[in-house]
């Protein structure tokens, strides 16, 4: 065992040494790195070789660049180098735990930190680093520099995007035209819909003439339920005015009755007093007259309540009549404004398509004439707290947390045939406005 002991020794004296003379291409720890420790110590009191479990494990570098260990606590990781990170941690040990000699530690780096590539390459982002990683290599694994296939696949798919855009926007504008016709009519009473001739010159157009009949039919469905709903309000008028001129005709004959009682119970009573009538007769006659008025108290009671239905017939006539306007006037509100909205939205699409279906070789053309043109690459690494932007070529070697700039400078050719198609643009886009 002591030889042993001996060997690893001499081996760790070696390796230290080595380490001192290559210490400038070390690596150095920064945070985003992940280092596993292995803590053994030798106790020769036992003769054997104690395991630190607790510390033998993987550790993630803090964004402050410390590592919180157990029985070490907070250490500084970040721009130390694996080697000087575990004499710190075989240091910070023996003070902290009392013991006579540093443990062996080793630190071994489990997984670097990560680094980055933006610019012209068909997927940028953040990747695992490997040690060793050239701008070439982190480039291939960004999937490589994007071809022109890849641009005329995107620029045909914004073109058939671009269409199908705005024949769904044609669609909704055709029916929100038609819809707006129909609820104009309504509002005014029409009694059929006066559509515009933006629709009536395109009939022949199975959209436009089904967008019409459509709203022919939800027009007749409308009309027939309010005429419906109208009449039935009529009729209860009508019925109500009967039921009151009868009540009236009630009246008349309960007073006449009345009347003609009254007349006789006079007589009856004038004979009583001259005891040529008996006092029963007097009071059948009297209490006669007092049913009479009663039921004629019952029917003016009936008449005020038919006038009372009379009264909120006509209040439900009026309201339909002005609900109804008012949501009408609401639709009508609304569909001119998505009517709007479509107008605004199909503008702004047809300018999109024209823009790209004009472009769309010049573009092509200038990205045929990139593809000529040899990329440059740059690094931005990170030093003393901020950042410096370094020039490379393929075979420069990328460090974690670099990242790695790919651009393709524009052939000046293509720049200078990209300004004619901008005015083309421009005159054509402002010729569709004059003529819209």
């Amino acid at each position: 065992m002591r030889k042993w002991l001996s060997t690893v020794a001499g081996i760790s004296l070696v390796a230290a040494v080595g380490s001192s003379q290559a210490s400038a291409a070390e690596y150095l720890l920064g945070p985003q790195d992940k280092v596993r420790l292995k803590v053994y110590e030798w106790r020769a009191s036992r003769d054997v070789i104690f395991e630190w479990t607790a510390l033998n494990d993987s550790f993630d570098i803090g964004a402050d660049g410390t590592l919180f260990l157990p029985f070490v606590g907070q250490i500084r990781a970040q721009g130390t180098a694996p080697g000087d990170l575990a004499r710190s941690i075989a240091d910070r040990l023996m003070q902290r735990m009392g013991l006579g000699r540093q443990p062996d530690v080793a630190v071994e780096i489990a997984q670097y930190r990560p680094f980055y590539i933006v610019g012209n390459v068909k997927q940028p982002g953040e990747f695992p680093y490997r040690p060793g990683l050239t701008v070439l290599q982190a480039l291939g694994i960004a999937g490589g520099l994007p071809t022109r296939e890849d641009n005329m696949s995107r620029l045909e798919r914004e073109v058939i995007s671009g269409q199908g855009d705005i024949g769904l926007l044609a669609l909704n504008s055709v029916s929100l035209i038609a819809r707006k016709a129909r609820l104009q009519a309504e509002l005014a009473g029409s009694d059929d819909v006066a559509f515009p001739s933006e629709l009536t010159r395109r009939g022949a157009n199975e959209a436009v003439a089904l967008a019409m009949e459509q709203e022919r039919k939800i027009f007749a469905i409308r009309k027939d339920a309010l005429a419906t709903q109208l009449r039935s309000l009529r009729e209860l008028k009508d019925f109500l005015q009967k039921e009151l001129t009868s009540l009236e005709q009630q009246l008349t004959f309960q007073n006449k009755q009345i009347e003609l009682i009254q007349k006789e119970l006079a007589g009856v009573s004038s004979l009583v007093q001259k005891g040529l009538a008996i006092a029963p007769r007097e009071f059948a006659l009297e209490g006669a007259i007092a049913r009479m008025q009663s039921d004629r108290l019952a029917a003016e009671t009936s008449m005020l309540r038919v006038r009372q239905e009379m009264s909120k017939t006509d209040i439900e006539i009026l309201n339909l009549g002005n609900q109804r306007s008012s949501e009408i006037a609401e639709s009508l509100r609304e569909t001119q404004q998505q009517l709007n909205e479509v107008t605004s939205k199909s503008d702004t699409a047809a300018q999109l398509l024209q823009e790209t279906q004009v472009m769309a070789p010049a573009l092509l053309a200038l990205r045929r004439g990139a593809q000529r043109v040899e990329p440059i690459f740059k690094i931005v690494r990170p030093k003393d707290g901020g950042t410096e932007e370094l020039a490379a070529e393929e075979t420069t070697l990328v460090e974690p947390g670099d990242t790695v700039k790919v651009e393709i400078p524009l052939p000046q050719s293509g720049l200078d045939g990209l300004t004619p198609a901008n005015t083309a643009i421009r005159a054509e886009t402002s010729a569709v406005r004059n003529t819209n």
